[in-house]
């Protein structure tokens, strides 16, 4: 990561008392090296409609027969969506166990209805080839470790140093005010991210856009507006 240039709208100015809930402190302090220090650690989210899923065994019989397969998908649920939605939810939750342990009661259709509505008034989610710190980013938080069943990858926990941007695994909502054992998912020097201004449609929810050396970006779902305030003053 030495090879990456400096990255635009990162402001250089140090919080003298790190900003963030003082349990995430607490579990960012176990990922600090020697003498670094905190600025900030932040619980957010990627974008609602950045990529679901991430297969790093993608072949080409599979790209060919994609379309095929997302046609099939789709019809079997909407199928399945239609009978589910009209059954009474304990029937569900007692009869219908391969559906309710394979992904939560009804998500599926209904976040994807919701992406397809917002979808056209977002102005944009990322922008990157797969070679960019953008997307590198995006799949880092989508194959977190630890799931035993495959599931959408959105929660992160930020923190932010003096020397750099650490990426750590959050799995449950809860977290962003408990101290948990996290993973290291990714880690940029700084130097290579900064703020990205002049989002477009940013009122749908608490965006924040990171921007990086290489030109890319990606958007973040931030939990709080206090959180949204804070980080963008240490990116500045």
């Amino acid at each position: 990561m030495s090879t990456y240039q400096q990255a635009p709208g990162w402001g250089g100015g140090f919080a003298s008392v790190p900003v963030g809930h003082p349990a995430l402190q607490q579990t960012a302090a176990h990922h600090l090296r020697p003498g670094e220090q905190l600025l900030g650690v932040f619980a957010p989210a990627l974008d609602d409609l950045l990529p679901l899923y991430f297969d790093a065994q993608q072949t080409k019989h599979d790209l060919l027969w994609a379309p095929v397969r997302a046609v099939v998908r789709f019809l079997r649920g909407v199928w399945r969506g239609i009978w589910t939605y009209f059954l009474p939810r304990w029937f569900v939750e007692i009869f219908v166990t391969d559906l309710r342990f394979r992904r939560p009661y009804g998500l599926r259709l209904e976040r994807r209805m919701y992406r397809a509505i917002r979808r056209p008034f977002h102005g944009g989610s990322w922008s990157g080839s797969k070679e960019s710190i953008a997307w590198t980013v995006w799949k880092a938080v989508r194959t977190t470790p630890g799931e035993k069943l495959r599931a959408d990858h959105d929660d992160f926990t930020l923190v932010l140093t003096g020397h750099r941007m650490l990426f750590l695994s959050r799995k449950w909502g809860f977290e962003r005010h408990e101290h948990y054992q996290a993973v290291p998912l990714l880690e940029l020097p700084r130097g290579t991210y900064g703020l990205r201004r002049d989002i477009p449609n940013s009122w749908f929810n608490r965006r924040l856009d990171l921007t990086f050396s290489d030109g890319s970006w990606i958007a973040l779902n931030m939990h709080s507006d206090d959180d949204l305030k804070q980080l963008s003053a240490l990116l500045g």
